[in-house]
């Protein structure tokens, strides 16, 4: 991974990428760019078929099950767009990406399985990497009659806060970028 001197991302991860249509803005703006996703079915399987699609000449490391990472090692570091399940991210290698986007999923999480992807996103950014993310302000979780607020979000002091702010449309969810020091 690594945010080079002239901070060109090299390497982004989405947790929770949907149909990918971020993967998308961020492949055609950045052609050079490998593009991890990190989902469940059938969210995976929809984003894996839609990007294969549109981005028919970039080498697709498709879903599949892998025992340790250095199964996978050379087909990782040569595909440009790499699908893996939410069960796999504790394969994947430490500080492995520069950037990691989480849009309007983790709230629909226990606060165990919160903590958890947050000490995953941690494990997984390069130092000086950043992580994005988008969240209600406050969500109910029904299947756990709890509510989860923005203050929840409980990141370690590896990270340093650039930003934690109302979202400028959607004034009902908050955003915030981080940066691993």
């Amino acid at each position: 991974g690594g945010i080079k001197k002239d901070n060109t991302l090299k390497i982004i991860c989405e947790l929770g990428a949907g149909s990918g249509r971020n993967a998308f803005v961020f492949l055609s703006l950045i052609p050079k760019i490998k593009y991890i996703i990190i989902d469940i079915p059938p969210a995976l399987a929809i984003s894996e078929r839609y990007l294969s699609q549109v981005f028919p000449k970039k080498k697709i490391f498709r879903f599949r099950p892998f025992e340790s990472f250095s199964e996978i090692k050379d087909e990782f570091e040569q595909a440009d767009i790499l699908f893996f399940l939410s069960s796999q991210i504790e394969k994947l290698p430490k500080g492995s990406t520069d950037l990691i986007l989480n849009i309007s999923s983790l709230h629909e999480m226990r606060m165990d399985q919160i903590k958890y992807y947050l000490k995953q996103i941690e494990k997984l950014t390069e130092k000086g990497g950043y992580f994005y993310f988008k969240e209600w302000k406050k969500a109910y979780v029904p299947y756990e009659d709890i509510y989860i607020k923005a203050e929840d979000y409980k990141l370690t002091h590896h990270w340093k806060k650039i930003f934690m702010r109302e979202a400028k449309i959607q004034t009902k969810f908050f955003e915030a970028l981080y940066r691993l020091e």
